[in-house]
């Protein structure tokens, strides 16, 4: 999991409003609705569920330690879907006792290797990798007015990568994977759905639709896209050149959490 800094997450409060009309620009959904059809649940039952729903977001201390902005930015995240959420004073396992006797039931934790949306009731665990890649999906699907039959590049194959690639093919996608890690191509050598690309730079060039899902970053420059590509990045930081993201930012879906975050708390309901 990309351990995220303060300069990261800081702006997301106040940027929420100006990010969701981004993406209904972009995508025709917004952020809700991309964490709706994530989750596969209907958004008219997520507006139902924040009524009885309440989150608190637990600062964790374990590890490296607590990321300055991160709690508050969840908690925005988490208010911008019609949802109640506190930032509990206690950090650890007093900050779960705390949230869980403020009323709140579904509780959102991170350390160096988990970030999770623990529902109490259900004992349901949203993993921010498997929510991120259904997620990004989710949006690369509205902006390509969808992908059944399309043919779309996936990069990297880690938690969050392994996650688009099982939502992609829900949604009838022809999905291709470059992946530098042997071992984690080796998972995929017998999956007669998946094809596995060989050459980082042909498979950029020929590909329209792409899911940047690397922890690298500037690594894919303007010359190495069709000029018609779309791409949705959930890795971070953000994949491409500053030369590429100027040509192709109206064609881009590329946050730090946003996606991520709402999409846990939708699965989190289920």
């Amino acid at each position: 999991m990309t351990r995220l800094v303060k300069e990261d997450v800081e702006g997301i409060p106040e940027g929420l409003e100006f990010y969701d009309a981004e993406l209904k620009e972009k995508t025709g959904l917004t952020l809700r609705q991309i964490a709706c059809a994530a989750a596969g649940i209907a958004e008219k039952d997520v507006i139902a569920k924040a009524a009885n729903n309440k989150a608190a977001v637990i600062p964790i201390t374990v590890g490296e330690g607590i990321i300055p902005s991160f709690t508050t930015a969840v908690q925005s995240i988490i208010q911008h879907l019609g949802f109640q959420a506190v930032v509990t004073t206690e950090t650890d396992v007093a900050g779960i006792a705390e949230g869980i006797a403020a009323g709140a039931n579904i509780l959102f934790m991170a350390d160096d290797i988990k970030f999770i949306a623990l529902n109490v009731l259900t004992g349901v665990a949203a993993d921010n990798g498997e929510a991120t890649g259904k997620g990004f999906v989710a949006a690369l699907n509205g902006m390509a007015k969808g992908l059944q039959g399309k043919e779309v590049l996936v990069l990297g194959a880690g938690p969050v990568g392994v996650s688009a690639i099982a939502a992609l093919k829900k949604l009838g996608a022809i999905v291709a994977l470059f992946e530098i890690d042997e071992a984690k191509v080796e998972k995929f050598k017998n999956d007669p759905d998946i094809k596995l690309e060989q050459d980082q730079q042909r498979a950029l060039a020929k590909y329209r639709y792409i899911i940047d899902a690397t922890p690298q970053g500037g690594f894919i420059d303007l010359d190495d896209l069709h000029p018609d590509t779309q791409i949705a990045c959930p890795g971070m930081p953000l994949g491409l050149t500053t030369a590429a993201y100027l040509t192709f930012k109206d064609r881009l879906i590329h946050d730090p959490l946003q996606i991520g975050v709402a999409t846990m708390l939708t699965m989190a309901l289920l």
